[in-house]
């Protein structure tokens, strides 16, 4: 009889194992998720490429260069590789329509207050010159688009 019990209470055990491997076959650990910081920023124009500017929100120019900034707000704070495309936009035929080719910026935003360029890596010594790629009289704007590289 305790053989038979024995017996028993062994194969009662084993089939709770069984099943609880057939339940439970692996796990699995996901990648990292990276919850952003939430980041606003406002272009700012000028006809002059220095630090100093003056730097406006919008700007009226008869011909010549003009330029942009992104001014990244101090309520950011993602830290890290970014990617900064900037698109040239015109309204000739009155509604916005893409003008030329994008600019790509490179940058690694701080989580702070930051000026960034429309330059290859975000610097001003590169900034674009805006009046190369149009300057056929109409309304202009600038859209920028901060992705995390």
């Amino acid at each position: 009889m305790l053989f038979i019990a024995t017996a028993v209470t062994i194969a009662a055990l084993a089939s709770v194992l069984v099943v609880y491997a057939a339940v439970t076959l692996f796990t699995v650990t996901g990648g990292n998720v990276t919850v952003l910081g939430v980041t606003t920023g406002t272009i700012e124009y000028s006809t002059s490429n220095t630090v100093d500017g003056p730097w406006n929100p919008t700007l009226s120019v008869s011909s010549g260069s003009w330029y942009a900034e992104l001014v990244v707000s101090s309520g950011s704070t993602f830290k890290g590789s970014a990617t900064v495309t900037w698109q040239l936009q015109s309204d000739a035929s009155g509604t916005w329509t893409n003008d030329g080719s994008a600019v790509t910026t490179d940058v690694t935003l701080t989580g702070g207050t930051q000026t960034i360029y429309a330059s290859a890596n975000g610097l001003i010594s590169l900034n674009q010159d805006w009046s190369q790629i149009d300057s056929t009289p109409t309304t202009y704007q600038i859209i920028a688009v901060v992705a995390s590289a």
